[in-house]
């Protein structure tokens, strides 16, 4: 839908013109433009001094009606700048819960026109999480120390970038959540705005790295299996297997399984054909039982999805000692796995036997975003991680090929 086919709608009556000229509503969205620095983005996209001139000078019909096109192109550039994330920068959602439509300029500006207020609508656009308002807090407290039409320096460019990622995130994050951030391998658990709990993680490796994600934290499984990825079995377990025997599989804590549903049973390892799996002409489906040395530890907390990601326990402790924590298949590996299923409402069963695994449901599922920062606030600064992923320069790309290409549509064509 192109804004033409918005007014065609409205049977062409003004958004932002009413018989007495610019409404209230017009003037905010000028003033809005013009600090469009604040959020990391560039007045000059959205026409700002124009729309100002404009403002006070259009009296005739004609300078009126190139006015309220002028701030309908520029509302809907301007809100979606301010609301989307690139691609690149974007959460896979995994949960209904969690899942939020990809807008268009053009559906910002029909969203905007059907809601109660235009003003309160306009006042309500800037994103509300407490990631991004630390990020555009340090943004403004920078540039108030410069020239106003300073090109952007290396620290502004990092808070740019990063608010960009922050518009993956609710944008208005006032409950409970889970943040966890693949760039500086941390956690936070937030409620209320506030960060309640947080806990170092070990995140994937560069060749393997834990995917942008949002999910729902469901439940709980205590003393897990550990289903072995495919790649690993090909990898690591055949080798195993074809050069000390089937049975070094079992004395590792690993068993085969028939097939990769629901109803698989256990098959005898010797019955597999360990080189095709070697070699990738087939594949096998490997779990370990539960115990002290399971890669899940005692605990992981699960969110439903397709990506095989889940946060768990580790029987490695050690790992969470070192600078890099950037070793994981994908998963997050968990600090304190036990503490966070408690806080999040499913401490471990009353017969805790370490034995059989054993699935306890949270009473409030809790959402978790895994996302990637370079530049996150702590506690009123400004702290930095190294760009592991090397994400960076495609986000800068991609955000400049939406300056280039951010013209909107007057017309359906």
């Amino acid at each position: 839908m192109g804004l033409t086919a918005i007014y065609r709608q409205r049977s062409y009556r003004p958004i932002w013109i009413d018989a007495l000229g610019p409404t209230p509503a017009a003037h905010l969205l000028a003033a809005r433009l013009a600090k469009a620095r604040d959020d990391g983005l560039d007045p000059a996209d959205y026409g700002a001094a124009a729309i100002r001139r404009d403002l006070r000078r259009a009296r005739t019909p004609a300078e009126l009606a190139r006015l309220e096109l002028a701030l309908s192109a520029a509302y809907a550039r301007y809100a979606f700048d301010l609301t989307e994330p690139p691609a690149t920068a974007a959460l896979v959602a995994t949960d209904a819960e969690v899942s939020r439509p990809r807008m268009t300029p053009a559906a910002e500006l029909a969203a905007a026109t059907r809601a109660p207020s235009l003003t309160g609508h306009l006042q309500g656009l800037t994103p509300d999480n407490p990631i991004y308002a630390g990020l555009r807090a340090a943004l403004a407290a920078h540039r108030a120390g410069r020239a106003r039409d300073a090109a952007p320096d290396a620290y502004e460019q990092a808070l740019t970038l990063n608010l960009a990622r922050a518009r993956a995130l609710p944008a208005d994050a006032d409950g409970r959540f889970v943040l966890v951030d693949a760039g500086s391998a941390q956690l936070w658990l937030y409620e209320d705005g506030r960060v309640a709990a947080s806990m170092p993680v070990a995140v994937g490796t560069t060749h393997d790295p834990t995917p942008l994600m949002a999910g729902m934290i469901r439940y709980a499984a205590y003393h897990p299996y550990w289903y072995v990825p495919p790649d690993l079995t090909r990898q690591t377990y055949a080798p195993i297997a074809l050069s000390h025997g089937p049975a070094a599989l079992t004395a590792l804590g690993l068993e085969v399984l028939s097939d990769w549903t629901d109803q698989a049973v256990v098959v005898d390892p010797s019955s597999v054909d360990w080189q095709a799996v070697a070699d990738g002409r087939t594949t096998a489906r490997l779990r370990q039982r539960p115990g002290p040395d399971n890669m899940m530890g005692q605990v992981k907390l699960m969110l439903p999805n397709g990506l095989g990601v889940y946060l768990h326990d580790t029987p490695d402790h050690g790992v969470f000692d070192k600078a890099a924590r950037n070793f994981s298949h994908g998963c997050v590996r968990l600090a304190d796995a036990r503490a966070l299923a408690r806080r999040l409402g499913a401490p471990p069963p009353a017969d805790d036997p370490g034995g059989a695994e054993e699935r306890v449901d949270l009473p409030r599922p809790t959402p978790v975003y895994i996302a990637y920062f370079t530049a996150l606030p702590d506690h009123g600064r400004i702290v930095f991680a190294r760009d592991v992923y090397g994400r960076d320069g495609p986000l800068l790309a991609a955000l400049e090929a939406r300056r280039q290409g951010g013209a909107v549509q007057l017309a359906v064509r």
